[in-house]
């Protein structure tokens, strides 16, 4: 039906800005899950389920490139599983792992927010191919843990690289001076000689973060040290070995736990249709003329 309230005269940008002021105002009080996945946060729902993705290597920052490179940042992994947690309509959060790991920047205080989230909604890790290093610390931390049949969990450990290109560099008749404050400011500066003093220190720094890996471990799977040792250097498990290890806690497809956790329920009708109608003002633009 036709009436006059479908004729504007506006300029087309002040059109955009309406239209996006009118989807905020619609989508007010949808529920924090549906807030963090309309702001870009990485969680979806299925019924009273909260499934967040961590795939591609883990990093702690987001940005247009790191999406791009499909990579998951810590950062907003956090915000998705805390406004999880706070949206009352959401009884399961579901951790979707495929990760080879990645950085050590902010994973200590994601494992923090997991553990701390477990404690108010139980916290499922799913491995859907590979939960590596970073990404097993972040599943370790979580209510219970599954495996497809040939999916692989472990490595178990931290790495750093150095490279020592002063030979290379004094062939090719050049030489690297360092100015700095200190003996190991400018350790692993590309052409200077790495001292044995300098890679101690590198190795200290390496034992500090494993120290930090092993008791996440541990204490988030409940393993005793011989236990932790024996699965501590650096090798991957198909989830038969690692069940038997105690890495995880079943063997089963990610179809199979959603399906036992997923329930649809009469309570997010409201929330359904502040959806359908945030969605159907999509057109509004093709209205405003």
């Amino acid at each position: 039906m036709f009436n006059s309230d479908m004729l504007w005269l506006m300029h087309p940008h002040a059109v955009a800005q309406l239209q996006a002021k009118i989807q905020m105002a619609i989508r007010i009080g949808a529920g924090p899950t549906d807030d963090a996945e309309r702001e870009g946060l990485p969680v979806t729902r299925r019924g009273n389920t909260a499934i967040i993705p961590i795939t591609g290597p883990m990093v702690k920052a987001e940005n247009w490139f790191t999406r791009f490179l499909g990579m998951s940042s810590t950062l907003a992994i956090r915000a998705a599983i805390n406004a999880a947690v706070a949206d009352d309509s959401i009884e399961n959060i579901v951790l979707l792992i495929d990760s080879p790991g990645g950085s050590t920047a902010a994973l200590s205080e994601l494992g923090d927010t997991v553990a701390l989230a477990k404690t108010q909604k139980p916290i499922i890790s799913q491995v859907d191919s590979m939960a590596a290093s970073a990404a097993y610390y972040v599943a370790a931390q979580t209510t219970q843990i599954y495996a497809g049949r040939m999916d692989l969990v472990g490595s178990i450990g931290v790495r750093m690289t150095l490279y020592d290109y002063s030979k290379a560099f004094e062939e090719a008749g050049i030489k690297a001076i360092p100015i700095d404050t200190g003996e190991f400011k400018s350790a692993g500066e590309m052409g200077t000689e790495i001292s044995e003093a300098q890679i101690a220190e590198f190795q200290k720094i390496v034992d500090g973060f494993f120290d930090d890996f092993r008791q996440a471990v541990m204490g988030g799977r409940g393993l005793s040290k011989s236990q932790f040792d024996a699965v501590a250097d650096g090798r991957m498990f198909f989830a038969s070995e690692a069940l038997e290890l105690g890495l995880i806690d079943g063997i089963q497809n990610s179809e199979t736990t959603l399906s036992s956790l997923i329930q649809v329920r009469q309570g997010r009708r409201t929330s359904n249709a502040r959806r359908r109608l945030a969605a159907e003002t999509a057109d509004l633009p093709s209205q405003i003329r």
